[in-house]
């Protein structure tokens, strides 16, 4: 068993003082929030506020590969960072940086939204009302890593899973808009 800081390198995000606001194309940098990271992924549609942090953003930067994981609740999800854009998070983000030659981040990100990291956090949950875990805490879980190998197998499977599901919310979302219009048609024809 390895834990998570063996192989890893874990930061905070930035401190905001002050209220997120969008400045546009007065910003300098794009801000990832917390709420935005899902276990599927960043939102496709997700238009970040671009922010100018109160202090110098440039060692807050996230890389492509980078995985940012919600410290704070109501679930502990995580992503692998893969935009095109520079951005930054909040401190209630960890940023994990991948030893590359031990973990494939996107492997790490399975596990980390899988059930064995969904017990780990329930184990380590340090809130009352909100839960929440601290990077140090995060850097303690335990985990076997498979070789890796194995792990670009499961992080090929979960891309696969992740597309597909993608298709099929898309087709439920055509096939609710295509019902609706049917029924508002008959609908529609009967009452006149």
């Amino acid at each position: 068993m390895a834990k998570l800081k063996d192989f890893t390198k874990i930061r905070l995000g930035m401190a905001f003082k002050s209220a997120i606001k969008d400045l546009g194309e007065q910003g300098i940098v794009s801000l990832i929030q917390a709420k935005d990271i899902l276990p599927e992924g960043l939102d496709s549609n997700l238009s970040p506020p671009i922010v100018n942090p109160e202090s110098d953003p440039s060692n807050h930067i996230i890389s492509k590969g980078e995985i940012l994981i919600r410290l704070r609740g109501p679930v502990f999800s995580s992503i692998v960072f893969d935009e095109d854009y520079y951005a930054v998070t909040t401190n209630q983000v960890a940023v994990i940086s991948c030893d590359r030659s031990k973990v494939n981040p996107h492997y790490l990100n399975w596990y980390l939204n899988s059930k064995h990291g969904k017990r780990f956090f329930e184990s380590k949950n340090e809130g009352s009302n909100i839960n929440k875990i601290s990077s140090k805490v995060l850097g303690e879980m335990e985990m076997t890593l498979p070789n890796l190998e194995a792990q670009q197998k499961i992080a090929n499977i979960q891309s696969n899973w992740f597309q597909q599901r993608a298709i099929y919310q898309q087709l439920i979302s055509t096939g609710d808009m295509m019902n609706q219009g049917i029924c508002d048609a008959i609908y529609t024809s009967k009452n006149k």
